[in-house]
């Protein structure tokens, strides 16, 4: 028997499930249920003795979709390891499915497996070091990004080719029936459309976990593949995004591109509202409430390696911690908040033995030169500020993938720090609150989606405001326990009704509308 992860009706009110099942009884009766993520629901790694493991996923995508445990899913996801790629060649019945124990018992995955070649122009040349730092707004255009021949041929030969295998996947999952995909990612963006060609009554949901760029972001991509994209896009029925603001610049540069670029047929665009009409077809667009992986965190923390290093970060709990969870990664900005601190303890010297910086930092890419830029950087801005800190090292770097020392740190700190350039909601201000056991603040910054959910309880600042973060800082270390108690329980209460339940439950509702206009 699979796993289930209990009632739905546990998680929102009655009424609230009531109308849920409903919906989903109504949205399935004649449709299939189809999610499509990049990654999700399952994954396989080799023991020892070269045998396949399966595990469930523990991906954002799958903790979204764990309240539909009870209802029919077929899945597509991409086969990311070589142990995937062999579950797929091995495991997948004649049509490409795959059923496991770990899973519910009515859902089944199909991986969609491609040459490693194809992967490599798919990822490694356009998604991570293109898309990505295009969507969080990482270029410095007069000199980056440059796209010659290899970005055209991968864009032909990879993006494109990998996201009409997962359109293809989603037509095979079909079986002649009407279908209802709900497709997440930024590596899929070419998805909706391609599903919309083979099945225009399809119900179609696209969800970004990334911010979307303004017009003159999305500018330093050719022109023929903001087409693409944009079309694409277009013919889903509802594009959700992390924040309003996304929306805004995802309207401003369907605004932008269609009535400055011509094809060989003109293009009615229509604007109302949240509301976008391209050739008579509406799409809406909505902010899309995240989730939290409340029980697993909880659990997580109890765990014998994380209470090694919660117990070796407490240290002197007489100090003010600051921390700061993160990936080493451009857009996270991460160098001008030590600089801040760095100002900071220039401003106060004697806050070098009050106070210390912990920061975990995830390695990025080291194949890809800005990611090592930004370790090179950290390193950099580190050393300086501890050694104007001079008998003491108030910064203390941990560039590593140890996701048990990165609860510990979001267990003990007194002000949580994450000012990115640009960002979707990360997972430090929603995982933190959940694991912190002291009253901890939080300095975000405004192009963070978090700090939509946080502004009235969370200092909040521009990202290249260094003076403006510094302050922050020394507001933290100043601020009384009384305001900090009341912060941290309101940020608490926020993070708390942060239900993947919720979730989804606005996924069906927003499909359920669509279905009921037409």
């Amino acid at each position: 028997m699979a796993h289930k992860s209990g009632d739905f009706s546990n998680r929102v009110s009655n009424s609230e499930a009531s109308n849920f099942a409903a919906m989903m009884k109504k949205l399935i009766s004649g449709r299939k249920l189809i999610v499509e993520s990049n990654r999700g629901a399952l994954n396989f790694s080799e023991d020892s003795s070269g045998k396949l493991v399966a595990r469930r996923d523990t991906s954002r995508s799958s903790e979204l979709f764990e309240p539909l445990s009870d209802e029919p899913i077929s899945w597509i996801t991409g086969a990311v390891s070589a142990a995937d790629r062999n579950a797929a060649d091995t495991q997948a019945d004649d049509l490409g499915i795959i059923r496991n124990d770990v899973l519910p018992d009515d859902w089944n995955v199909r991986f969609v497996s491609l040459p490693r070649r194809v992967h490599h122009k798919f990822y490694n040349v356009i998604c991570n070091p293109l898309l990505w730092f295009l969507l969080h707004r990482s270029w410095s255009p007069t000199f980056t990004p440059n796209i010659g021949k290899q970005e055209h041929d991968a864009w032909e030969r990879g993006y494109r080719v990998v996201n009409q295998s997962f359109a293809d996947r989603i037509s095979d999952s079909a079986d002649g029936s009407q279908i209802a995909p709900i497709c997440r990612d930024y590596q899929l963006m070419l998805v909706p459309g391609m599903v919309r060609k083979r099945h225009p009554d399809s119900l179609i949901h696209f969800s970004f976990e990334t911010p979307w760029p303004w017009p003159s972001e999305l500018e330093l991509i050719p022109i023929a593949w903001r087409s693409e994209l944009l079309n694409s896009l277009l013919s889903a029925d509802v594009v959700s995004f992390p924040t309003a603001a996304d929306n805004n610049a995802f309207i401003a540069c369907v605004r932008s591109h269609f009535s400055s670029v011509s094809d060989n047929r003109p293009t009615k665009v229509g604007f109302r509202n949240d509301l976008l009409t391209k050739d008579l077809h509406e799409v809406r667009l909505s902010v899309l409430t995240p989730s939290v992986r409340s029980m697993q965190f909880k659990s997580v923390i109890d765990f014998g390696p994380t209470q090694r290093f919660i117990k070796n970060l407490s240290g002197d709990d007489s100090k003010h911690t600051f921390v700061t969870v993160d990936r080493s990664e451009p857009h996270k900005n991460i160098v001008r908040s030590i600089n801040a601190y760095g100002e900071l303890l220039k401003r106060r010297p004697e806050l070098a033995e009050s106070t210390r910086y912990l920061l975990m930092l995830t390695p990025g890419p080291t194949h890809i030169s800005a990611y090592k830029r930004v370790s090179e950087e950290v390193r950099r801005a580190t050393r300086k500020a501890n050694d104007a800190a001079k008998n003491s090292d108030p910064i203390c770097v941990y560039e590593e993938n140890n996701f048990y020392r990165a609860i510990a740190a979001l267990s003990v700190y007194d002000t949580l720090i994450s000012i990115p350039v640009a960002d979707g909601v990360g997972r430090s201000p929603l995982d933190g609150p959940i694991v912190n056991t002291k009253d901890g603040g939080m300095i975000l910054g405004e192009n963070d989606a978090a700090s939509y959910l946080f502004r009235k309880n969370a200092s909040i600042v521009s990202f290249t405001d260094v003076a403006g973060i510094s302050n922050a800082m020394e507001k933290a270390v100043d601020e009384s326990p009384e305001i900090r108690s009341a912060q941290a329980t309101a940020i608490q209460d926020i993070v708390s009704s942060l239900d993947p339940a919720a979730t989804i439950h606005q996924i069906i509702s927003e499909l359920h509308e669509v279905s009921n206009s037409r």
